[in-house]
Order: C-alpha cells, then structure tokens, then sequence
C-alpha cells in the first residue's frame, strides 16, 4: 500500500510540475491578425465568388461553433460555371485547442459521421505549383446519396501539416480509446507544449481536381491563396509579393 501511495504522489507531482512547466511558458504568437475573410483572394477572371454561412441556421451555426471551438472561420464558393469549389478554412489561435481535437474534425470524421462514404484516400500528396511546391495535401472522393465530392485539405500545426490515420472515430470512451495512438502522435511530434496555432483548410469540388489544375484560373487562385495562407513548403518564384487583402465581391 505504501508503494501505491508513493506512486500515485510521484504520479500527481509530476503531472502538476509538467502543467506548470507547459502554463508558465509564453503562449507562442499567432501569425493571423486579421480576419480570415480578408485574406481570401478574390475570384480568378472567369470565376465568380459568393461567401456561404457555415450553418444554414444560427442555431445549427451556434452549435457548430460549439463544438469547433475556432477563433474564426469562412466559407466561400468559387464557381466557373462548370465547378464549383467550396474554400473552408477555420482558425485556431495558439493555446485555444490540441492538435488531435481538431484533427476530429476532418472530412475522415465528420462528413463519414454524416452519412458520406470515403471512396477514394490519400496521405502526403505532393504537388508543384507556380515554380515552388506546396505542403503536402491530403486528398479524397467521399460520396452520399449520389452525390461524389472530390477535397483537398491541410490540417497545420503550427505551419506543420498534420493527418491522422484513424478515421471514422466514434464518440464517447471508445472513440477516446481509438485517439489514444493519436496523443501518443501528438507528444511525439509537438512534446509537452501543444499550444500552437492552427488552421484547417479544405477544398471540395464537384469535379476532380485533376481537371482544376489545368484551369489557368484556378492554379492563379490557388497560388493566392497558397501565399495567403502559408501552403507552399518551397517558395515559388515572386514570393516576396504582399499577402492578398483584398474582400472577393459576392456575385
């Protein structure tokens, strides 16, 4: 019993001098000081811009926003009268949620708890744009009711992409036993201070992006955006050109 009891001190000592350590440190600063809207870039020649609430309701938006926890968020439709494309990207300030909370939140976890089925994945994608190369992208088709949707998405950490390759988690105690691999992840990459900015950028569209790349529009939209929000991993040429801050109209 003294052994037990001295363990389980060791344990609670331990535990608050690792908590103390993490909550005396300065909380990193963010590198988004403005609205998420103002760094959208606006609509490529040929492409229109509309701005979509995240909820059709406020009282569906109320929970959304309770349960996402983010600091700000924007969705946005760019339409070329052939695809379509919905920009989603949510911002969270450093400190405010740990890596794998918000890495629930993907198109692996939510759109499969809504009834949509995973038909295509990818990890790491690797792809060139503009001269310099993006940070690898996550990539998938997921279907519903006969609807295919083809996304692109990054989960940053700090600047760092972040995937987990859990997918379809549950809720409640077996849904934490299954997150389990995922903290484990989480330490190891990020150790005791996980208090860092993050940011999850998604892309759907209704049709491939294979085809999306090679519309002159769309690459020139995706570089703005890459320089907006820190996507690229090797700069491309003229990187020294100043973030986009310009509001896109709605059409």
């Amino acid at each position: 019993m003294r052994a037990l009891l001295g363990l389980a001190v060791t344990i609670v000592v331990v535990l608050f001098g690792l908590n103390l350590y993490v909550n005396l440190k300065p909380t990193p600063k963010a590198t988004i000081d403005r609205p998420l809207a103002e760094l959208m870039p606006v609509a490529p020649s040929g492409w229109t811009a509309q701005d979509q609430s995240i909820a059709d309701t406020p009282e569906e938006l109320e929970k959304v926003e309770g349960v996402l926890h983010y600091d700000d968020a924007v969705c946005r439709i760019y339409a070329n009268g052939h695809a379509n494309v919905q920009v989603y990207i949510a911002h969270w300030l450093p400190g405010k949620f740990s890596p794998a909370k918000v890495g629930e939140h993907s198109p692996d976890t939510c759109w499969v708890h809504n009834g949509w089925s995973t038909i295509e994945r990818d990890h790491d994608v690797q792809r060139p744009l503009a001269g310099g190369e993006l940070k690898p992208m996550e990539t998938g088709v997921y279907e519903k009711e006969n609807q295919r949707v083809s996304v692109i998405f990054w989960h940053l950490v700090g600047g760092t992409p972040m995937h987990y390759d859990l997918e379809g988690w549950t809720n409640g105690i077996v849904g934490r036993i299954q997150r389990l691999p995922v903290l484990f992840d989480d330490f190891s990459k990020f150790g005791l201070d996980q208090r860092k900015e993050q940011l999850m950028i998604r892309l759907s569209s209704n049709v491939p992006f294979e085809e999306l790349w090679s519309d002159p529009g769309f690459d020139q939209f995706m570089d703005k955006l890459s320089r907006s929000f820190d996507l690229y991993s090797t700069q491309p040429s003229g990187a020294n050109e100043p973030t986009v801050t310009k509001v896109a109209s709605a059409n």
